[in-house]
């Protein structure tokens, strides 16, 4: 146990790393200027300023991966491996799990794009993408799946009580594989629908814990 929390401990450092380097002053609107020759927080300027200057889904995954890398998360979450795996087998239980459950929000190919993406804000997240970033180790997908975006003024529903951890896991085990093609039917287990989304969802808060 104890290894496994330094492993994860290392693994967010590299995380933290890899998102702050590359983050610009213009993701901030630091009154117009731009590039690596300016303040990430500008003196004088409150966080919460900074925050006010980004697009709602800028703010959203912000807050969210700040949430995870400073462990406001149930250590139940962080924990937790994953005991699924990668197999041929969960990814092809995965993939039909992610249709059920995903699809309308995120598209058939994780590139947020579902029929339910234009009537949210901040838009669902390109999940082609995301698992590709330091962010997205298991423990943060699994987290982000089981609590959905509520804490965060998102749209996006817990699946906590909908879906078992195992197939959790199955749907990142198919995320990982790239969302190869698949036949839309579902499989032993599966939900039959997803929880309700909302879409009216008001815009984030501007103050980090607001």
């Amino acid at each position: 146990m104890q290894k496994s929390r330094k492993s994860l401990a290392y693994l967010l450092a590299l995380a933290l790393a890899a998102m702050v380097l590359p983050l610009g002053s213009s993701c901030f609107g630091q009154d117009g200027q731009s590039g690596w020759g300016s303040n990430l927080w500008a003196p004088g300027r409150s966080q919460a300023s900074n925050l006010e200057s980004m697009t709602p889904a800028q703010r959203q995954r912000m807050m969210r991966h700040w949430a995870f890398m400073n462990r406001e998360v149930p250590d139940s979450y962080l924990a937790t491996g994953n005991d699924v795996g990668y197999t041929t087998k969960a990814i092809a239980e995965g993939g039909p799990l992610y249709v059920a459950n995903c699809m309308q929000c995120h598209g058939e190919t994780g590139l947020g794009n579902g029929e339910l993406a234009q009537d949210l804000t901040p838009s669902p997240a390109l999940l082609a993408y995301l698992v590709q970033q330091p962010i997205a180790i298991d423990q943060y997908l699994l987290w982000t799946i089981s609590e959905g975006g509520r804490k965060f003024d998102t749209a996006m529903p817990a699946f906590k009580d909908v879906l078992t951890q195992d197939q959790i896991w199955r749907i990142v085990a198919y995320l990982r594989a790239g969302l190869p093609a698949i036949e839309a039917k579902t499989v032993p287990g599966a939900t039959r629908s997803a929880p309700a989304v909302t879409t009216d969802t008001p815009a984030p808060q501007t103050k980090p814990g607001g």
